[in-house]
């Protein structure tokens, strides 16, 4: 029994380790997402300014896919915590699982507001029709 001890005690530092090389990467891939973000705002500068360099809501979406690719990945941690620690028979506080989760479904609207197709109003889709029935010169 005695000499299990420091092979735990060995596992939970690997485990630690692990965890906080996962951590380093997760936040690497939000950097990622900001300086893309970034990215976007000089494109809409540059379009402003009639130099046009592409549509910035693309740079936008794959800046918001990769912030979501992070934020599933700390969601999977914060639930194998609360895991771990119900397995050891403790209670664990779950205010990171569900903050992650709500951070998640901002980040899906806001995806999907970037990827939405507008919708026309009344009056453009009427103005659509009449473009249609007009003879073509």
């Amino acid at each position: 029994m005695w000499a299990s001890a420091p092979e735990t005690t060995a596992k939970k530092q690997e485990e630690g380790l692990r965890l906080l090389e996962e951590s380093q990467r997760l936040l690497t891939l939000i950097a990622l997402g900001v300086a893309m973000q970034y990215r976007s705002l000089d494109m809409e500068r540059a379009r402003l300014l009639g130099d046009g360099c592409g549509d910035p809501k693309e740079m936008q979406a794959a800046a918001s896919l990769v912030t979501l690719g992070a934020l599933f990945g700390f969601q999977r941690q914060a639930e194998g915590l609360v895991r771990q620690t119900c397995q050891a028979g403790g209670t664990p506080d779950v205010t990171d699982v569900r903050l992650g989760a709500v951070s998640i479904l901002t980040a899906l609207i806001r995806l999907l507001r970037l990827t939405a197709v507008p919708r026309e109003s009344p009056a453009q889709s009427l103005d659509s029709l009449e473009e249609l029935t007009e003879p073509v010169i």
